[in-house]
């Protein structure tokens, strides 16, 4: 089916899309719903870099991996759901400001969510996610080449520099992410989890999503882990496998559901 849709998607038309706002750093912020909230399977609520952290989008990496966000969402309307996520914006940010607009987009998402409400964090998106934790309250949990924070918590210095130059992580709004254990709290975001990462991501290591899906399944979660051989940090060239994938597990989030 995640192939069909695939293919499918590349002739359909634009889904609609409906202007959201949610608060975050002091002021209503951007986002949008893409998708028929009518008849809709399920949401997922699509958090990354750009919009939490303000990454700065020209930097090739971050770039790449926002391109397969927006090859992911538009698969998921194509199977019948939607999707929500944040715009960029112009803000100073902390640790406290990105765990409280991830807060309130989960229950924006919740307020548009016919069906089941997953969470999909990209990269250093999914840790964030995580420290919402219990709060969160969802079906699903998709991680997405995500690093392990609590390497750098409480301490700005350690972070890996390709994480910290590809992609434009502040080194002070990760240590104090991974000083709160993202990774114990992530047990409590959802009764299913999927982690997904290439092999060859040379930003972060294979091993950090070994490491997630041990600990999500140590903690009871039913956690299953897919890695797209020969795939950087971004999934490419090996993006409409990634995309399957998920596409699949999302089906498994509604069959349970």
């Amino acid at each position: 089916p995640g192939a069909r849709i695939i293919a499918a998607m590349r002739t359909a038309p634009p889904p609609p899309v409906e202007s959201l706002s949610y608060d975050a750093f002091g002021a209503a912020r951007p986002a949008e719903r893409l998708g028929a909230e009518q008849g809709a399977r399920g949401t997922v609520l699509m958090l990354s870099g750009l919009a939490m952290f303000g990454l700065d989008a020209q930097r090739p990496a971050a770039r790449d991996l926002l391109a397969f966000g927006d090859e992911l969402a538009t698969a998921i309307v194509a199977g019948g759901r939607c999707v929500v996520r944040p715009l960029a914006f112009e803000a100073e940010r902390d640790a406290d400001g990105c765990v409280a607009a991830a807060t309130a987009l989960v229950e924006l998402a919740r307020t548009r969510s016919p069906g089941p409400l997953i969470v999909l964090g990209l990269s250093a998106a999914a840790p964030l996610l995580a420290v919402v934790g219990a709060g969160a309250r969802c079906d699903g949990f998709i991680l997405v080449s995500p690093p392990i924070l609590e390497t750098y918590g409480n301490r700005p210095d350690r972070l890996d520099l390709p994480l910290a130059e590809a992609l434009g992580i502040p080194p002070a709004i990760a240590s104090e992410l991974g000083a709160a254990a993202p990774m114990h709290l992530g047990a409590s975001v959802a009764p299913r989890a999927l982690v997904v990462h290439g092999a060859s991501d040379r930003i972060v290591p294979p091993s950090d999503a070994i490491g997630w899906r041990a600990s999500l399944a140590a903690a009871g979660v039913e956690a299953a882990r897919l890695e797209v051989a020969f795939a950087g940090h971004d999934l490419a060239p090996c993006r409409p496998a990634a995309i399957a994938g998920i596409l699949h597990a999302l089906d498994a989030v509604g069959r349970s559901g």
